[in-house]
């Protein structure tokens, strides 16, 4: 869809530049498939992201963790993503939470994980995969500074983000934790190719901590935790007792609520039923869940 109302292309070089335009009213600009995907007629100016030349994909020491970590560049696409070779661990869930998005190969060249986190939609896969990973959000202030936002935190509701004025998101920061944990996904939808009516993805982590995320059937991600992997039975419970649940055409907010469920026991059962053969002592089923705070 075109931008009409777009008058002003800013190709900053230097960071300042970049907060004053969107200081100015300018919206930053990467892959453009968000902002061309409908219409915008309060745009009057954009920021091209791109001429900042941000790599990809770095292994990042986290000084906690004991190992490499990944740093993901605001920019990168999601095909650059998946094809690194650093997220190669974590490729499997990649794939099957990019999968989630209402998007053909075009948009997956073109589109940028940080983007599809800053377009804030409530079936955004990207912010679920982010969430899931346990991912911090790298922010730019206009001040020269940087902060630090789990990405829980960083959808607010649809359309709206944490982000303040002037304020960019740089990068998504993956602890190296993550790289060596399980994931399982688990999407409904009203009709097989129509965008997500519920996504529920969880990871296990090798300690046994157990979280379940929530996007799509809720306006802003919901993350529970357990320290020990719950029930299937449990999940399911824990899920449906979120106190929100999304409305629009993609349906209704009592299916969505069902449904999301239905996928949380289904999350469980695949992650749990890989532990058979491994140590009693390692993972143990049977914790309350905790929600996360954002």
């Amino acid at each position: 869809m075109d931008l009409v109302t777009v008058t002003e292309l800013h190709r900053p070089r230097e960071r300042a530049d970049v907060h004053a335009a969107l200081l100015g009213g300018a919206t930053p600009l990467a892959g453009g498939t968000a902002l061309h995907g409908e219409r915008h007629e309060h745009l009057s100016g954009l920021v091209d992201l791109l001429d900042l030349g941000w790599p990809d994909v770095e292994a990042l020491d986290d000084g906690v963790e004991g190992g490499a970590g990944l740093r993901v560049g605001a920019t990168a696409t999601l095909r650059t993503v998946l094809d690194h070779p650093l997220t190669a661990p974590i490729r499997p869930f990649l794939h099957d939470a990019f999968s989630c998005l209402l998007a053909s190969w075009k948009i997956w060249s073109r589109g940028t994980w940080g983007g599809n986190l800053c377009a804030a939609l409530p079936a955004g896969a990207g912010t679920a995969a982010a969430c899931t990973l346990g991912a911090v959000a790298e922010i730019w202030t206009p001040g020269g500074s940087t902060r630090m936002l789990p990405a829980t935190g960083f959808v607010t509701g649809p359309g709206t983000t944490a982000l303040a004025p002037g304020e960019v998101l740089r990068a998504l920061r993956i602890p190296a934790s993550s790289l060596r944990a399980r994931y399982a996904v688990r999407r409904h939808s009203l009709v097989p190719s129509g965008r997500s009516g519920s996504l529920v993805t969880g990871r296990l982590d090798r300690d046994g901590r157990l979280t379940l995320v929530v996007t799509a059937a809720v306006p802003a991600p919901e993350v529970l935790v357990w320290d020990r992997p719950p029930t299937p039975a449990e999940a399911a419970e824990a899920v449906r007792a979120l106190p929100h649940w999304y409305s629009d055409p993609q349906g209704d907010p009592r299916w969505r609520r069902h449904v999301a469920g239905v996928a949380a026991a289904a999350v469980v059962e695949e992650l749990v039923g890989e532990l058979v053969g491994e140590p009693a002592d390692e993972v143990s089923p049977g914790s309350h869940g905790r929600k996360e705070s954002r």
